[in-house]
């Protein structure tokens, strides 16, 4: 799968540069067969949920309990009426269609982020039975799965987690163990697609500086778009624009980051690890590698020590969204590391940008990555659910559904925002190359649960450190017992 991943991604960044380049040239013949576009349409059409046609529930009640991370986010799972906004309509009719199609009704009970683990603890113990399903935040769900508190959806009727439309790959990282599933995500939600991580590059910086911006794309297909080439491009843009002998958000910037976040993904993109995973599914920590070792001396290099980057102050949401990519939509700024997410603060901005993954260590990583940010949305369902088949039929429809029309809504909001402006630039093909390389790592999903073992690259980025071997030694001995709790834990449940 990983493989096939991989080559999709190099053809399709092939076309955007056949695209961008405005190329009117015969292209040579690779052996590779030409597909039919209706065959193709044929194909789409005979895509089927796994939920029969003439299922009918009778109007039973399906309680959902969502809780956004971020302000707005409401809409993007519990649209409440058509507004005119085509992602909140597009949810809000993805969710008629569901009801109508398996005769259920759907209430969602929407609470605040913060008060997820104390509201599904008590419930669930008190035995309330006030909601069927869950829908929060992945860094907070996973706190409670040692609490017994999920049911193992491993036999779960309708749902198979090889459809297109559940992030398969992804799914088996979050979970533990081969014969456990209590965490579901995919298509289910345009949560997913929003905190997919990718990176954005501003044309007019790169074509006033480089020419061409369409290399990028061309660099990015070689294999060739890693952190030494990140440095090269950036550091010599740097201009101390106040004159004050220091980079500061005045200046001409390379990139500006903030910690935590950022870090994430720039140290696991780059091809970093924390945890092995045997044949049995369960993880081991092995987080100090020469290749890791590497990256994170290379991303405290990326900090640190480009004079053409900014760490801006201080790390919050806030500062990101507006600050930082305001920077970048002045043309001050080169590329911006983001999540698809982060283009809503780009819809003012004149001039045109791409979107690329992040880099790679070197070229010996084999693949790039688009780690997905732990606010992403998880489904799960509790062990007090009395409609096991009715709600894992809702979450198939849903996922489905999602799939055919709340998808493509997101990216035609995205493409409409900014990358289809140019009809030329075809740049917007890789919204969907990126979405295939979308992954986690399973140390990075339970950080929370094996003291940090999973943020060492916060830690170490937060006290100016690269060093990864020494982080490690300090607290290996509490993360390994962590880790081996949480398994043991983890195995005994039902």
């Amino acid at each position: 799968m990983r493989k096939f991943m991989k080559n999709a991604f190099i053809l399709l960044l092939a076309g955007v540069m056949l695209t961008s380049c405005g190329s009117t040239a015969e292209v040579q013949d690779t052996g590779t067969d030409v597909v039919d576009p209706a065959e193709t349409q044929a194909a789409e059409t005979e895509i089927t949920s796994g939920v029969p046609s003439d299922t009918d529930f009778g109007g039973e009640l399906v309680n959902i309990l969502y809780s956004p991370t971020q302000t707005g986010d409401e809409i993007l799972f519990a649209a409440k009426e058509e507004t005119g906004d085509v992602l909140n309509d597009e949810v809000f009719n993805r969710n008629l269609t569901v009801m109508d199609k398996l005769s259920v009704e759907m209430a969602f009970n929407i609470i605040p982020s913060g008060d997820i683990l104390t509201f599904v603890r008590n419930s669930v113990q008190a035995a309330d039975n006030s909601f069927d399903m869950i829908t929060g935040a992945q860094y907070q769900l996973v706190k409670m799965i040692n609490d017994g508190l999920y049911l193992n959806l491993i036999d779960a009727p309708y749902i198979d987690t090889d459809s297109p439309w559940w992030a398969g790959e992804y799914i088996s990282n979050v979970n533990i163990g081969n014969d456990r599933l209590y965490f579901l995500t995919g298509d289910i939600t345009p949560l997913f697609l929003r905190w997919i991580s990718c990176c954005y590059f501003n044309k007019t910086v790169y074509e006033n500086n480089y020419g061409d911006p369409a290399e990028l794309y061309q660099l990015v297909m070689e294999g060739k778009w890693t952190y030494d080439k990140l440095a090269e491009l950036t550091t010599g843009l740097y201009v101390d624009n106040n004159m004050n002998g220091k980079t500061d958000p005045e200046d001409m910037l390379g990139y500006g980051l903030i910690k935590s976040a950022l870090t994430d993904s720039l140290y696991l993109n780059a091809g970093a690890t924390y945890m092995d995973v045997g044949s049995d599914g369960m993880p081991v920590f092995n987080p100090v590698t020469d290749l890791t070792v590497s990256i994170m001396e290379g991303l405290y290099s990326l900090y640190y020590e480009n004079p053409a980057c900014c760490v801006y102050e201080p790390t919050t949401w806030d500062v990101f969204n507006n600050d930082v990519t305001a920077k970048f939509a002045q043309d001050e700024m080169l590329f911006l590391f983001g999540y698809f997410f982060t283009s809503d603060f780009l819809r003012d901005m004149e001039s045109d940008y791409g979107v690329i993954p992040y880099p790679k260590f070197d070229e010996s990583v084999a693949d790039y990555r688009a780690l997905v940010h732990n606010d992403v949305a998880l489904c799960a369902l509790p062990v007090t659910c009395g409609k096991v088949d009715t709600v894992c039929a809702v979450m198939e429809e849903l996922a489905f559904e999602g799939y055919l029309t709340t998808s493509p809504a997101y990216y035609e909001i995205v493409l409409k925002g900014k990358y289809m402006r140019d009809s030329s630039d075809a740049a917007a093909q890789l919204i969907d190359s990126i979405h295939d390389l979308a992954y986690t790592e399973t140390g990075y999903a339970y950080a929370s649960m094996t003291e940090s073992g999973g943020y060492m690259h916060r830690s170490l980025i937060d006290k100016k450190s690269g060093n990864i071997a020494s982080q490690w030694a300090s607290i290996q001995s509490k993360a390994d017992a962590a880790l081996a709790k949480l398994i043991e834990t983890y195995s005994g449940l039902e």
